[in-house]
């Protein structure tokens, strides 16, 4: 039986990280850093990767739909706040972990800044966070009628 050492293990995981930074650049072109995506209507704005948490935003029924995978974290771990047309999340938890053998203190944040693409109504913002996943309904600002410009000669 062969015994690893650390030096070993590390080059192991290294190894790891790199497979997994690779599935993830191909798999729906996300990357380890995340990569902003253009707003198309009715479609997906791009899926995004900050530590475990994947982001979309979207168009919908007047509403632009911003949702985030927020798992582990409860209702009142995260902040929302909408400043100069730009929506921050942020959250964070700690947690403590005793038992007879081992004390541990578990501490997690995820933090994301969604530029959002044009003028909503921020009285009518509805946000909600259910099974780990936050949705935030932003109603877009209604804009005046279309009118037809007639060309002149």
């Amino acid at each position: 039986m062969a015994i690893r050492t650390f030096d070993d293990m590390d080059s192991m995981f290294d190894q790891m990280d790199q497979m997994f930074d690779e599935m993830r650049t191909n798999w729906m072109g996300m990357t380890p850093h995340g990569m902003p995506s253009q707003l198309e209507s009715g479609h997906e704005a791009g899926l995004t990767t900050d530590g475990a948490s994947a982001t979309s935003l979207t168009e919908r029924d007047g509403n632009y739909v911003f949702v985030m995978d927020l798992p582990g974290f409860e209702r009142e771990d995260i902040e929302l706040t909408l400043r100069n047309g730009v929506l921050h999340v942020d959250a964070a938890t700690e947690v403590d972990h005793d038992s007879e053998f081992v004390s541990m203190h578990q501490s997690r944040r995820s933090s994301e800044r969604v530029h959002i693409p044009g003028d909503i109504v921020a009285e009518e913002i509805q946000a909600t966070y259910r099974n780990g996943v936050l949705e935030v309904h932003l109603p877009m600002m209604e804009g005046e009628d279309d009118h037809h410009i007639s060309i002149q000669d």
